[in-house]
């Protein structure tokens, strides 16, 4: 039995009979490429070019009819510059007409004229001109392509990009799994098949639940670069041909699927779709939800592309070009996976201005408004100050999308906008959030969770919502247990806020403004080994400044006032990242125990497993307080703290005065709590802390070795300070050059900032997703500014 073949069968013979019978045209025929239609080029006596297309016998004539309408409509529309083909008429007037071939099978054929040009495959097209020349057609085509509608445009087509998770999913199993190679476009290192569900991933993530958002209209749908002619004089695209895959989808398609050719074999990639955005809305204005996926789309085309060129190939495995044409869209795709999808979007949104859209005020709109409105107080990080809009591992962003890595921010402990972490307090948020005085699980596994990492000793919770919070807790706690008020603070502490937490604040009370210490406040010595009274890091260093301890309970029972407690920060944080000698908080415990005394353990910063040792710092010291307050780290960013302490210490404080606090403990709260716990545990973010933290030291010693201006460098795990001076026997404070450092550390996306009484301290805590390549970029741009002379001492 002879079978069918489904691409027409007719010579160039009775081609040429069909074509001046029908269409009264005469000439030479020449073979053109096809995958199952039959193509051929006509050249008339008189030189004319025409281009004859036969369909495959499957092809609908629905299809056909929509092409034909669309292209005449294109070629008719005067503000569209660029070229398509126009349709050939038969002698009836149809400009589709049906014939049969060979083998007597009805086919249905079309003449339409050749545009002759060099198509963009073929071409240099590095020059951005022709991207944005090809963004500003792309929009004219689909402005008047938003006033047609036909039954055609709405057929299946496995180039839809709204099938594109599905095709994928049936044939990325046909991708040879081999290792990418690590090039400069590729630097994943991962295998082929990991990009691919990658890209599978991030569609599904942030680009299915956004269908019903999208806008959607007919689009061109193959702005690929062998359906593209430019003109090289004028760096442009000057033309453009098969309509075959016309479909009405989702407009920003469009654009994805330019984009993913127009970076093959490039490496600029975010340029080149940057480009290509801003001159596409300048004409056709985007929407931000088209913004927002098509980063995902780009890379989901092309995972359709390589998915269906694997399946091809298995079918026809002597067809090695298959494989070797996939080549630029494997380096396009690992390019493409390198970009932070957050910078992009916000990139993107301030070349289109749409972000001015959505926002309500420019920088210095709110700085006029913070000075008019709220209070002065509100103090602001740099010289000019940023607008910072959105956040997502250990990296910052502002409205033009630039990307800095934030070092300095212990209170996103896992990381911004941890998954995590967010989908705990959605999750909890949508279903309910109300207070403790009804029972729920939340809170119960929290203070499990919670006290699992705590000394058996420290057995009760109190939940509240801030570091200030939770220290005015602990005083009233320490208060009512000893019925006395006297309490040893450290000299530049800093402990909250709030009224009660200021007077016990030497930072706040000695500083500008402050009205120095009360009369039942007495202050002991910063343990300080490197620029202090006592000076070594060992233990009798420790001791010596235990001793002080001891001196100011003294002072104090000399004025009839019984101390009632002594808080410190198990690591000093606004004193200057100091990192107490070792034996400091045993001693000053046993002296504070000795005198009746509580000793509370402030772990409002240095928490949470950050030293990487331990979960609390004061474990580092070897010492169980018998209070701690825990702020900052504990919710990520929410607001949550708590307070922990002994059964005898929490049995005092049930007096018959009920303690109610209407947010502290809340089922929103504890669920984030019990996901931060979870992220640090599950993500082995202690043992990062201190490998890392270790890494940073040792980088920041060596550049201590080449630049006299570090003078000393100290920390436990990801708490860390390196500390300026101009002289290192003088110890006399570098500010200045501290403050050149941290402005050109902005200059170059590094964000951090300085503490101690002089300010001459790089206050080094960044999120604990905090990377080693981060810890490169840091130490590198570091080193190449202290070599700059606002650096010198």
């Amino acid at each position: 039995m002879t079978s069918i073949s489904v691409t027409p069968q007719l010579s160039h013979g009775q081609l040429l009979n069909i074509l001046n019978e029908q269409y009264g045209l005469v000439g030479e025929l020449s073979d053109l490429p096809s995958y199952i239609d039959l193509n051929r080029k006509l050249t008339t006596a008189d030189g004319k070019q025409l281009v004859v297309k036969i369909a495959n016998i499957h092809q609908s004539a629905d299809d056909l009819a929509f092409e034909n309408l669309v292209i005449n409509r294109l070629s008719q529309e005067s503000s569209i510059e660029l070229q398509v083909p126009s349709l050939i008429s038969a002698k009836s007037g149809d400009d589709l007409i049906e014939i049969k071939d060979e083998q007597n099978q009805s086919c249905l054929m079309r003449v339409i004229a050749f545009l002759d040009g060099k198509i963009w495959a073929e071409t240099d097209t590095s020059q951005l001109s022709f991207v944005e020349s090809l963004g500003e057609s792309l929009a004219q085509i689909d402005k008047t392509l938003a006033t047609i509608e036909h039954p055609a445009a709405h057929r299946y087509l496995k180039w839809d990009i709204r099938h594109s998770n599905i095709i994928v999913r049936k044939y990325k199993s046909y991708i040879q799994n081999e290792v990418l190679d690590n090039t400069e476009e590729n630097q994943t290192g991962g295998t082929k098949i990991n990009l691919i569900n990658q890209a599978l991933q991030s569609y599904e993530a942030q680009v299915l639940p956004l269908y019903e958002e999208l806008p959607s209209q007919i689009i061109y749908n193959d702005a690929n670069d062998y359906n593209l002619l430019v003109n090289e004089e004028k760096q442009q695209v000057c033309g453009l041909f098969d309509f075959g895959d016309m479909v009405s989808s989702f407009r920003i398609a469009e654009i994805a699927i330019a984009s993913a050719y127009a970076i093959m074999n490039k490496t600029n990639a975010e340029e080149i779709i940057g480009a290509m955005v801003q001159a596409y809305h300048q004409v056709n204005p985007l929407k931000p939800v088209e913004i927002k996926v098509l980063l995902p789309m780009i890379k989901m085309r092309l995972a359709v592309s390589l998915s269906l060129s694997s399946y091809q190939y298995s079918q026809s495995p002597e067809n090695d070009y298959l494989l070797i044409s996939q080549q630029g869209a494997w380096k396009a795709l690992s390019q493409l996976d390198q970009i932070d999808a957050i910078s992009f979007e916000l990139k993107l949104m301030w070349l289109t201005e749409l972000n001015s859209k959505q926002e309500l005020e420019q920088p210095q709109d709110i700085i006029d408004y913070r000075k008019k409105h709220l209070s002065e107080n509100l103090s602001l990080a740099y010289d000019e100050p940023l607008k910072i809009v959105a956040g997502r591992g250990a990296y910052l962003y502002n409205e033009k999308g630039t990307r800095y890595l934030d070092m300095v921010n212990n209170v996103c402990h896992v990381g911004h906008c941890h998954p995590g972490v967010v989908a705990a307090g959605q999750r909890q948020m949508s279903t309910l959030n109300t207070n403790t005085r009804y029972l729920h699980d939340n809170i119960v596994r929290f203070a499990e969770k919670l006290l699992s990492t705590m000394p058996k000793e420290l057995s009760v919770c109190m939940f509240v919502n801030s570091g200030s919070e939770a220290n005015e807790l602990a005083l009233r706690l320490a208060r009512k247990y000893t019925n006395r008020k006297a309490m040893v603070v450290v000299e530049g502490a800093y402990h909250g806020n709030a009224n009660a937490c200021i007077d016990i604040s030497p930072y706040k009370f000695d500083g500008p403004g402050g009205d120095g210490a009360p009369d039942w406040i007495k202050q002991t010595l910063v343990p300080d080994p490197y620029r202090g009274k006592y000076r070594g890091r060992n233990e009798e260093t420790g001791l010596q400044y235990g001793k002080d301890v001891k001196r100011a309970i003294e002072a104090l029972a000399q004025e009839d006032q019984p101390l009632c407690a002594f808080i410190c920060e198990s690591i000093q944080g606004v004193g200057g990242q100091v990192i107490h000698p070792p034996g400091y908080l045993k001693s000053a415990y046993a002296h504070v125990r000795d005198a009746g005394g509580v000793c509370i353990a402030d772990e409002v910063q240095v928490g949470m497993g950050r030293v990487g040792t331990h979960w609390w710092a004061f474990q580092t010291q070897d010492v169980v307080p018998d209070i701690v307050t825990i702020g900052k780290p504990l919710g990520n960013g929410h607001p949550l703290a708590a307070v922990v302490t002994t059964q005898e210490i929490a049995d005092s404080f049930v007096t018959g005065m009920e303690y109610f606090n209407t947010f502290g403990g809340n089922p929103v709260s504890c669920a984030i709590g019990c996901a931060v716990i979870d992220a640090v545990e599950q993500g082995g973010l202690m043992a990062h802390a201190l490998q890392l933290g270790e890494y940073l030291q040792q980088g920041l010693r060596q550049l201590q070795s080449k630049f006299p201006v570090i003078g000393d460098v100290r920390g436990l795990g990801m708490f860390i300070g390196a500390e300026f001076v101009k002289d290192r026997d003088t110890l006399e404070p570098a500010v200045e050059q501290i403050d050149y450092v941290i402005e050109r550390l902005k200059s170059e996306g590094i964000l951090l900032t300085t503490e101690g009484p002089f300010h001459n301290v790089l206050k080094i805590k960044p999120p604990l997703a905090f990377s080693k390549q981060d810890a490169d970029f840091f130490l590198s741009s570091l080193e190449m500014i202290l070599t700059e002379q606002g650096a010198q001492p």
